[in-house]
């Protein structure tokens, strides 16, 4: 049986546009019951799943006429304590890619259908603002080795002779950089931006 996964935006919206087009291309029969059936294939809802968005998705899949047999669910942190990656909106992106014979492709995600998960193009650097508050984020060429505060830490294995912090080491940069940032703050600088404006997927 194939399984069509949505991933982004409203769950129940997208749930809803995958049982449409698997019934296009699958085709539906419908069950003693009177719901639509499709045949070989269903949804697996795994994003922002919890016991009332899963009754909202079954709810919202009966009243389009679709049985709820069509669709699985994916549920992880939630079943425990509910803290994930999504606590602290942290979140791992491509952005560049070097191909076998060498070139480099900027890579930039950014869906229609959640615009907070769209992602930064190409190699990043990061170096404070010029008074020293902000981290701010740059294309890498803008961004000198010493001023970087990006440290590569793995590299197909982990870096050799690379010397990681003591927890009591991070907890005190925290505690001294928590202090010193503004209350609201812009981290993307104009530079990127710009690299932001000219690999953007929708761009007009």
């Amino acid at each position: 049986k194939d399984l069509l996964r949505p991933d982004s935006g409203d769950p129940v919206e997208a749930v809803l546009m995958a049982l449409e087009a698997a019934e296009k291309v699958f085709g539906a029969e419908t069950n003693g019951k009177g719901y639509k059936v499709i045949k070989g294939c269903g949804v697996i809802q795994g994003d922002g799943i919890n016991i009332d968005g899963l009754r909202k998705i079954l709810e919202a899949t009966m009243a389009a006429g679709y049985s709820a047999e069509n669709v699985a669910f994916g549920m992880g942190g939630g079943l425990l304590q509910k803290v994930n990656r999504d606590t602290m909106s942290f979140a791992t992106k491509l952005s560049t890619i070097t191909l076998p014979d060498g070139t480099e492709r900027i890579v930039m995600k950014a869906p229609k259908t959640d615009v907070n998960k769209t992602s930064l193009p190409g190699k990043l650097g990061v170096k404070l603002s010029e008074d020293g508050t902000t981290p701010m984020v740059y294309p890498s060429e803008k961004v000198s080795e010493e001023e970087n505060l990006l440290q590569v830490v793995y590299d197909h294995g982990p870096v050799a002779g690379m010397e990681w912090d003591s927890f009591e080491q991070v907890r005190a940069r925290v505690t001294d950089m928590w202090a010193k940032l503004p209350p609201a703050a812009d981290a993307i600088s104009g530079e990127m931006r710009q690299l932001i404006d000219k690999h953007h997927p929708h761009r007009q």
